[in-house]
C-alpha cells in the first residue's frame, strides 16, 4: 500500500450528502457535499474534500482540531465573539478544538480539510 495520496479533483469517490442540523441552521438550505480522502488506522487524523452551497449555519467543533485551505467560493466566517472575515480561493486557517461560531457560504465554497479528532 502507497504511502503517498493525491487528491484528484476529477476522480473522486462518492461524496456523503448532508446539511446543517436544524438548531443549527440560521437561514438559507445550505446543503453539503463531503469527501473522504484518507485517514489513520485509528481513524484519529482524516482529510477530505468538503463543499457547501449558500447560506448561514452555526459551526460547532467540538474536540476536533481543523485545517482548512479553501479552494474555490466565497464565505464568511466568524467565531463566536469575534469578527468576521470573508475567506475566498486561497485561504487557509485551523479551527482549534472548541471552536464555535457562524458560517455564511456566500458563494458555493470548495476546501480541502485535514482534522484530528
Amino acid at each position: 500500500m502507497s504511502k503517498l495520496t493525491f487528491i484528484d479533483q476529477n476522480n473522486l469517490p462518492e461524496p456523503r450528502k448532508g446539511q446543517p442540523l436544524p438548531e443549527r441552521l440560521l437561514e438559507g438550505d445550505p446543503r453539503f457535499l463531503s469527501w473522504d480522502i484518507a485517514k489513520t488506522e485509528d481513524g484519529q487524523v482524516s482529510c477530505g474534500l468538503w463543499e457547501a452551497t449558500p447560506g448561514v449555519y452555526r459551526s460547532i467543533k467540538g474536540k476536533v482540531f481543523e485545517f482548512c485551505y479553501i479552494l474555490s467560493g466565497v464565505s464568511e466566517l466568524s467565531e463566536e465573539g469575534g469578527e468576521t472575515r470573508r475567506i475566498g480561493a486561497g485561504d487557509s486557517f485551523v479551527m482549534h478544538p472548541g471552536f464555535e461560531g457562524v458560517w455564511k457560504v456566500i458563494e458555493t465554497t470548495r476546501k480541502i480539510w485535514v482534522e484530528r479528532r
